[in-house]
Parts: C-alpha cells; structure tokens; sequence
C-alpha cells in the first residue's frame, strides 16, 4: 500500500466523518436543518455527532502526520479505524436492540431497518476493510515479523 492511498484515505475519511458529525450536531441545534438531513438518513443527534467529529479528528491527525512524514502518522490511521469500527458496531448493535424490543415486546418507538444506515454505521464499512487489510502489515511491524 502506498503512503498517497493511505494519505488520500485519511484526508477523505476525516472530511466526510466531520461533514457528518456537524450535520447531525446542527440539526439536533437547528430544527430547520432536520428534515433536510434526516433525507440523506442523517439523523439529528448531537452525541453520535460528537463521536462522528472525534473519529474525524483523528483521521485528519493521521493526515498531517502522514504528509508530514513524520512517525506515528500510520498509528494514527490504525487508530482512526479501529474507532470508527467499533463506534460503528455499537451503533448497529444498539438500533438492532431496539428492533429487538420492538419485536419480542410489541412496545416501544416505531422502528424501520432503514435506520440502521446512519452515518456511524455505513462510515465505518471502508475503514473496516481497510483495517482488515492494512492491520495485518502494521501488526507485522510492531512484532518484527
């Protein structure tokens, strides 16, 4: 893998993971903003929102060290993926629970399958398959195999 894709990779993930984070952060802030957003399944929720711009920062973190040049840069990648993983399993997780509820219980909030294609969940896809197949390199050089 070259440091270009990996450098790309960064400045695009960061970009779009803050596009998203404030999208949901000024609609929950703006109730104009909610129906236009909630159209691209960008729902209005000011924590997820935070977690989408924290995940972003560290991406972009990884950017400016990696055009940089400068150790650590790919560390920063690893761990933006690894975030976004995991932010993005908890996510799915919890609206699957909800539609769990909903099904064994009968009670609840309205739920649609259609809700689990937030932002956290579907942002998460690519930094996952690229976690998968970049991990394995940067385990190799942590170990010395």
């Amino acid at each position: 893998m070259t440091p270009t894709l990996k450098t790309t990779f960064s400045a695009v993930f960061g970009i779009l993971y803050w596009l998203s984070g404030l999208t949901m952060i000024l609609s929950a802030l703006v109730p104009a903003l909610a129906e236009p957003a909630g159209q691209f399944m960008i729902p209005a929720d000011p924590a997820a929102g935070f977690v989408l711009c924290v995940v972003g920062t560290v991406f972009l973190f990884a950017y400016r060290r990696l055009t940089a040049g400068t150790a650590g840069g790919q560390a920063y990648l690893y761990v933006a993926m690894g975030l976004s993983l995991i932010f993005g399993i908890v996510a799915l997780l919890s609206m699957l629970a909800v539609g769990a509820d909903l099904i064994l219980f009968g009670d609840g909030e309205p739920w649609d399958p259609a809700q689990v294609l937030i932002p956290m969940v579907w942002l998460a896809l690519l930094p996952a398959i690229g976690l998968y197949a970049w991990g394995r390199e940067f385990v190799g050089n942590i170990t010395g195999t």
